[in-house]
């Protein structure tokens, strides 16, 4: 195989994993915020109530259609559970919903739980920083054809991070994935002004245009709710034990949900492109392009924002093997500005 630290596809430098917590994710800007004085604890909805969209979406940053959940309903101080859809097919992963797909709908229940014990009022942005994903469950399984149940309990350890430990079951109970999610939280006031430059009257913003694979149906959903597919990476270029595409450059339409006039690119929507560039590099060292696997664990890093108007470029590298477990180092990058890495273990089946 190609020496891929030495071509075209270099591996930018692996982060410690005793990096300290980022302060900011797109702009050191964040920082100065931090001082902002807290306010009362507002309070919190009565125990087993069931949330509306409008009181949540009054307090985080997301809508639907990236916004998936139903019936989120209050357990306890900072805790919720979830009905939560499969929207996505699973690819090559043996499991009832893909790992990109865990990490989209657990991170926006967390948000949730995070809002109820803010310490502030009014609604806020919840920017997750770091995530930590591992399955639950011993073997493969088929793909879900009901609804999942999220459950989610978070805490403020500082004036402005969050953190929710949250877990996705079946509709029998059995455990599937479990992810822990840390956030930097920004009022509404603050993001204004800080992703004023990323401002976009969405509206204006023409539909995705439709693929050569795509059939209508297809098309009908990416119109109403792009977040059913994969991102559509394109220009693959393989170098030994490396992989990289290109997403973009990237639409509003892709962003849809995912912070109202100011399109950007979702975390989920990221890892679930570095996941799948995995998934398809681990098929082809294999030399089996149907080779079934299950996502064991990852560690996710968010550095910054990608934006609608940019193109991503996306690596994978595998990192090492032991039996049938596979190490890959997969990053995210707008130019030479990072956006993000995952560590990600896959178990080939085969």
């Amino acid at each position: 195989m190609g020496n891929a630290q030495q071509s075209s596809l270099a591996v930018p430098p692996r982060s410690s994993r005793s990096t300290p917590a980022i302060a900011a994710l797109a702009t050191p800007a964040l920082s100065t915020v931090w001082g902002e004085p807290v306010h009362a604890v507002k309070q919190t909805p009565r125990l087993h109530e069931e949330l509306s969209r409008q009181e949540l979406f009054a307090r985080i940053c997301v809508r639907d259609p990236y916004f998936a959940l139903s019936e989120v309903r209050v357990v306890g101080e900072g805790e919720l559970t979830a009905r939560v859809p499969v929207e996505q097919e699973t690819g090559g992963e043996a499991s009832p919903i893909n790992a990109a797909e865990v990490g989209r709908h657990l991170a926006i229940l967390g948000s949730c739980a995070s809002s109820l014990v803010n310490p502030k009022d009014g609604q806020h942005y919840y920017l997750a920083r770091r995530a930590r994903l591992e399955r639950l469950h011993a073997g493969p399984l088929p793909r879900a054809t009901e609804l999942l149940v999220g459950t989610a309990k978070a805490e403020f350890r500082e004036k402005r991070t969050a953190t929710a430990q949250t877990r996705l079951l079946d509709a029998r109970g059995q455990a599937l994935f479990s992810l822990e999610v840390d956030y930097n939280v920004l009022s509404a006031a603050a993001f204004l002004r800080l992703f004023q430059g990323a401002r976009q009257e969405m509206r204006r913003e023409p539909r995705a245009e439709r693929g050569p694979r795509c059939t209508s149906g297809d098309f009908a959903a990416m119109r109403t709710n792009p977040h059913r597919q994969p991102p559509p990476l394109h220009g693959y270029v393989r170098d030994g034990d490396c992989l990289k595409a290109t997403l973009g450059p990237v639409s509003a339409e892709l962003c849809k949900g995912h912070f109202a006039l100011h399109p950007v690119l979702p975390v989920a929507v990221v890892m679930s492109g570095l996941s799948g560039l995995a998934g398809t590099l681990l098929r082809e060292l294999l030399g089996k392009p149907d080779a079934r696997y299950l996502v064991t664990r990852g560690e996710v890093r968010a550095d910054s924002l990608a934006y609608a108007g940019e193109s991503v470029t996306f690596g994978a590298h595998l990192h090492g093997v032991e039996g049938r477990e596979h190490r890959f180092y997969c990053w995210a990058s707008v130019g030479e500005r990072l956006v993000g890495v995952m560590e990600l273990t896959l178990t080939c089946l085969e």
